[in-house]
């Protein structure tokens, strides 16, 4: 995984494979964290490289449904996950889906990740829309995917 500050409150992560960003925000106190990296070692890695980047992290978005952006979960498994109502509902038409789909990358790539994905707390945040981070705000757009 490569980080890279984008700015004093915004920093990126690219994923070894796939090139998949994860991006995190901070105002204040506050951190989300938008998307996720994919391998075990880069998901099992990012909450210390937000600790030592002085993020303190808050919560979780995914952009869409597609697996490989719910994995946020992997790392801060107690978070809620915010999403746009569209991810919701294509969670819920087609339940175990991004597991399904992490054990066959898993299993192709020989990986063994810690601990199986559960999706938990899923939020769904209104879109368009707003997501405060501390006294500001990141405005939301829809997204479908890839």
């Amino acid at each position: 995984m490569r980080a890279l500050a984008l700015h004093p409150d915004v920093l990126l992560a690219t994923s070894a494979i796939w090139q998949s960003n994860c991006v995190a925000v901070r105002h204040g106190q506050e951190c989300l964290v938008i998307d996720s990296p994919v391998l075990p070692e880069e998901l099992e890695a990012l909450p210390a490289l937000l600790e030592r980047a002085g993020f303190a992290f808050s919560g979780l978005l995914a952009t869409h449904a597609d697996w490989d952006h719910l994995l946020g979960r992997l790392a801060f498994p107690q978070a809620a996950l915010g999403c746009s109502p569209s991810t919701v509902a294509r969670m819920r038409a087609t339940p175990g889906a991004p597991q399904r789909q992490l054990r066959a990358f898993d299993e192709e790539h020989y990986l063994h990740p810690p601990r199986a994905l559960a999706l938990g707390s899923v939020q769904a945040l209104e879109v368009p829309g707003f997501c405060e981070i501390g006294s500001q705000e990141i405005e939301l757009h829809p997204t479908e995917g890839h």
